[in-house]
C-alpha cells in the first residue's frame, strides 16, 4: 500500500490553518479566558531564548500600528465631578486609555505613547484634588507610568527604532509642554504638582 502523500498530510485536519496559525492552536486563542491567554503567552516567553519575546514585541508593534488596531479610546470623559464632592473620581475610561499607553511603551513605542499622556495631562488641567484623594492615587500611578515610557523611548531612540530624530523630539516637547502646563495650574491654585518623577526624568534626556 503507498505511503500517504505530503500533499494528503498537509491538508488534514490537524495540520491546517488559519493565518499561518494551527486551527486547534487559533481556536484556544479566539475561546480562552484572557488571564488565561495572558498566563500561557508569560509562560512561553519566559521559557524562551530572548529572540523569542523580541519576535512578539516585533509582532506587537506591528499590530499597534496597522489600521486594524483596537481605536484609541477616547479621552474626553476621564475623571467624574460630584458636586458634592470636593475630589474628582477616576472613571473607566482614564483606565482604558491608560491600558493602551501601557500597551504602547510595553512594545517598545514609547514615543508613540506620549501621545496619550499628553491628553491624559491636559484633560486634567482644569481639576482641583486633595493631596489623599482617589485622582491624587491615579497621577501618583500615571507619573510612575510616564517614567516607564521614558524608559521605553531611550530604548526606542538607541535601537534605532525612533525614526525621524525630528519628530521624536516634537513628540517629547509636547509632553514636555504638557508637564509645565500641569505644573502651572498646579501652582495657581496651590496644589501639589503630581508629576515630579516624570517631569525631572524628561528634563534631564537629551538626544
Amino acid at each position: 500500500m503507498p505511503a500517504p502523500s505530503s500533499d494528503a498530510f498537509n491538508r488534514s485536519p490537524d495540520s491546517r490553518s488559519l493565518n499561518h496559525v494551527n486551527l486547534m492552536v487559533d481556536s484556544f486563542i479566539a475561546n480562552a479566558r484572557v488571564e488565561d491567554l495572558r498566563a500561557t503567552v508569560r509562560i512561553l516567553l519566559s521559557s524562551m531564548p530572548p529572540s523569542t519575546a523580541q519576535a512578539f514585541t516585533k509582532a506587537a508593534r506591528s499590530r499597534l500600528s496597522s489600521s486594524n488596531a483596537s481605536p484609541l479610546p477616547h479621552p474626553q470623559f476621564l475623571f467624574y465631578l460630584d458636586g458634592g464632592v470636593d475630589d474628582p473620581t477616576p472613571t473607566a475610561g482614564l483606565y482604558d486609555i491608560l491600558a493602551h499607553a501601557r500597551a504602547l511603551y510595553g512594545a517598545g513605542m514609547g514615543l508613540t505613547s506620549f501621545g496619550v499622556f499628553a491628553s491624559i495631562i491636559r484633560t486634567a488641567l482644569g481639576l482641583r484634588w486633595t493631596s489623599f484623594g482617589a485622582a491624587a492615587e491615579a497621577f501618583a500611578v500615571i507619573d510612575g507610568d510616564m517614567c516607564q515610557a521614558i524608559q521605553s523611548s531611550k530604548e526606542e531612540i538607541d535601537s534605532g527604532r525612533g525614526g525621524d530624530l525630528d519628530i521624536a523630539r516634537a513628540k517629547v516637547a509636547d509632553l514636555r509642554a504638557a508637564l509645565k502646563e500641569s505644573s502651572d495650574a498646579v501652582s495657581r491654585w496651590g496644589g501639589d504638582f503630581p508629576f515630579d518623577r516624570a517631569a525631572a526624568t524628561l528634563d534631564v534626556w537629551k538626544f
